[in-house]
């Protein structure tokens, strides 16, 4: 029965050194769909290189490099091969990785947001940011160049794969995606994905609240109590934000129809309150004094080294220009001078000439000349 797969038509028997492989006779008259030579009659094995019989196995010579075990774990050959090409090294369409793509485009960003929607606070429009930011394409752009994908990447020749390193990297999540080992797949978004470079993501924290931590952290300093912020609404409907210590007393209020801009409002006034007596303080120290003074000084020697660094570089061009302005104008007056020096010397020699021709005419005719020209007068 003819196999349709050629990888399953062609069957190796045993290995032989130099990465050849034994492949079992065929009769002359079957055909070799998978583009062998047809083998003699009998059984003599036929012995092809493996690159020849098969190229779509082959991959990149380092695939057996240290730098790839990730890829081996996830990956077998023939699976790595399919994942890394690209639509435009086929010639018909369809063909490539672009539907491992569009599953580590929605699949696999899919199962990452399920991770952050299960175990990671905040707003829904926070978690979208935080997803937005894990798969944006500089980064995923650092994945491609970490996981040395370069060498084994298929594409067209007028494909830039420098400017589409994200799609290959999306196209291996597609592939993790569809793992039936739960625990493998997950092993893999931790280690590149919820890893310890995107830890800043998860650490934000709004304005107003390192504002009221701010707050909080200068009245334990100043009145040795914590700082709590409590809203309210008035009779008209209004918010009102009410910073208050632990003992009670009310350090501000802010009212305003928006419930942000109140307890902004508020937090900022509190936070300027509390920090006032000490700022007095610290403006009054001498040692402040001069540390500021010293600044302010550092400051404008820095702006005026500056302006001399400009002034210089300006004066350097305009000396360059001059330089230049200064070489072409003794070439101008070194080629006037030639052609002065040229016309003077073919004004001597057209002298020279009208002199002998003059001397010539000048001189007496001899008789011989006398008599020829006679002689052609008649």
């Amino acid at each position: 029965m003819p196999v349709s797969n050629p990888a399953e038509e062609v069957r190796l028997l045993s290995p032989v050194p130099g990465g050849c492989s034994v492949v079992a006779a065929r009769k002359p008259s079957e055909l070799d769909s998978a583009g062998l030579q047809p083998a003699g009659a009998g059984s003599i094995p036929v012995i092809r290189s493996m690159k020849k019989v098969l190229p779509h196995l082959v991959i990149h010579d380092d695939w057996e490099a240290s730098r790839y075990d990730f890829l081996r774990r996830l990956f077998s050959r023939l699976q790595v091969r399919e994942v890394l090409t690209h639509g435009s090294f086929y010639e018909k369409e369809g063909q490539g990785n672009g539907r491992y793509v569009f599953a580590g485009q929605y699949v696999f960003r899919g199962q990452v947001a399920q991770i952050l929607y299960d175990w990671f606070g905040g707003s829904g429009t926070q978690l979208q940011h935080i997803l937005g930011n894990l798969f944006r394409n500089e980064r995923l752009a650092r994945l491609f160049d970490l996981w040395h994908l370069k060498p084994l990447v298929r594409a067209g020749e007028k494909f830039d794969i420098n400017a589409h390193k994200h799609i290959f990297v999306y196209a291996i999540c597609g592939h993790v995606s569809q793992l039936s080992n739960e625990d493998l797949r997950n092993w893999f978004i931790f280690k590149y994905i919820l890893n310890e470079e995107t830890h800043y993501l998860f650490s934000h924290r709004r304005l107003n609240r390192d504002l009221l931590a701010q707050a909080d952290s200068l009245a334990r300093q100043v009145y040795g109590c914590r700082l709590v912020l409590q809203m309210s609404q008035s009779e008209e409907g209004l918010h009102v934000a009410s910073v208050v210590l632990a003992d009670g007393s009310t350090v501000c209020r802010a009212m305003s129809k928006s419930w942000r801009y109140a307890r902004t409002k508020a937090v900022k006034t509190a936070l300027n309150l509390i920090a006032t007596p000490g700022r007095k303080a610290l403006l009054a120290d001498p040692a402040y004094q001069e540390r500021i003074r010293k600044q302010l000084e550092d400051e404008y020697n820095a702006h005026l080294a500056q302006i001399e660094a400009r002034l210089a570089a300006k004066e350097e061009i305009r000396r360059n220009k001059e330089e230049e302005r200064s070489r072409l104008a003794k070439l101008r007056d070194a080629k006037r001078r030639a052609r002065q020096a040229e016309a003077k010397k073919r004004k001597a020699e057209n002298a020279a000439r009208a002199a002998a021709k003059a001397a010539k005419e000048a001189r007496p005719m001899s008789a011989k000349k006398r008599r020829h020209l006679e002689d052609k007068k008649k």
